[in-house]
């Protein structure tokens, strides 16, 4: 990775790459297996932000380790693709590109450098620089002029060795049996040299134009890099930001999740059995919680409301006395009567 330091007098901060930093982690826990791997980590960027994008930001990822098989990269494509669909993000389209291997983009580099070398001299002071450390990234420039120049570059795809060409049209074949719509975009590359073969964007149109939600692609030499062994990885990652303000401009409202679905309340010196109904129900597997700072029956319900609680459950001196719970729909107002014996069943038939 090149090293570039053009400012003077300002704070240098050094971060590892957040593929490269989570990479190091599965392989240093999991030599060898096969498994999903999460990213959730803040990202800074130098460059002047773009619209749509933060100086700092988080960014969140998943990888799978392991897989040599283009379905690897289908699954992850299509985890994303329906992740953002869920949460409603619209005209989403999906677009690939093969980027090869060490061993047929060495050809590429040099017939694209070739068909470079008579226009790089009208292109951006970016595309000179990257003319010769990476010449793939005069392909993704975003200045106008740059775009014009290179519209009738060389393609990678013309170029594959069979093995990129199989895994491919494996991947194509894959993302046909799933129906996920999708295009084939040779304009995707990568700025790091370890990717390897399958690249690809989730892309939305917005009024500003089309957005970039999600990126990623195949890095099957990263690991062997880093110092571990041989192993095949792909994975993607979308910035948190991003899609939130996406959604935002969309008008789309993410649902508050629910605290409690339970909010057990008490009569009288009956903390105890509060206690153990609160532990009851949250073995049953529901969000249960109870009061602990001696509040009023009254300022009980009052809180449960406030915390968003689905249903209040309320223990006295007659519901011990007969080994029963009153249970209430806190937005129905509904209330049932139900033995402590079947008290899951009840809560979880009240809760639909």
């Amino acid at each position: 990775m090149q090293k570039r330091f053009p400012w003077k007098r300002r704070p240098l901060f050094l971060a590892i790459l957040a593929i490269a930093s989570s990479t190091i982690l599965f392989f240093e826990i999991r030599e060898h297996a096969l498994g999903l791997g999460k990213l959730n980590a803040p990202i800074f960027r130098y460059e002047a932000p773009q619209s749509g994008r933060l100086r700092e930001h988080h960014q969140f990822g998943l990888e799978c380790f392991g897989a040599r098989d283009a379905s690897a990269d289908a699954e992850l494509i299509l985890l994303a693709y329906r992740l953002l669909s869920g949460l409603g993000v619209k005209n989403l389209s999906v677009n690939i590109n093969s980027i090869g291997c060490p061993n047929c983009r060495p050809k590429y580099h040099a017939t694209l450098k070739s068909f470079l070398s008579g226009r790089i001299g009208e292109m951006c002071s970016t595309c000179q620089t990257r003319f010769d450390r990476n010449p793939l990234r005069v392909l993704d420039c975003k200045e106008k002029h740059c775009q014009e120049l290179v519209a009738d570059a060389p393609s990678m795809l013309d170029l594959l060795c069979d093995d990129c060409k199989a895994h491919f049209a494996q991947l194509q074949s894959y993302l046909d049996a799933a129906h996920i719509p999708y295009q084939i975009d040779p304009r995707i590359v990568r700025g790091l040299d370890y990717y390897t073969k399958t690249v690809f964007e989730l892309i939305t149109k917005t009024e500003n134009g089309n957005l970039t939600v999600c990126g990623g692609g195949r890095y099957d030499n990263l690991v062997e890099q880093l110092g571990g062994p041989s192993l095949h990885a792909v994975g993607f990652g979308m910035g948190i930001e991003r899609v939130l303000m996406l959604l935002d401009s969309e008008g789309v409202v993410i649902p508050k999740p629910t605290l409690y679905d339970v909010f057990v309340t008490y009569m009288g010196a009956h903390q105890v059995e509060a206690f153990s109904l609160v532990q009851k129900l949250r073995d049953a597997g529901f969000k249960a919680d109870m009061d602990h700072t001696g509040r009023s029956l009254k300022a009980q319900f009052k809180y449960a409301n406030k915390m968003g609680a689905t249903l209040t459950a309320t223990l006295g001196d007659e519901e011990i006395a007969s080994g029963v719970v009153k249970v209430k729909n806190m937005a129905t107002k509904e209330e049932q009567t139900i033995a402590l014996d079947n008290i899951a069943d009840g809560i979880r038939n009240m809760l639909g």
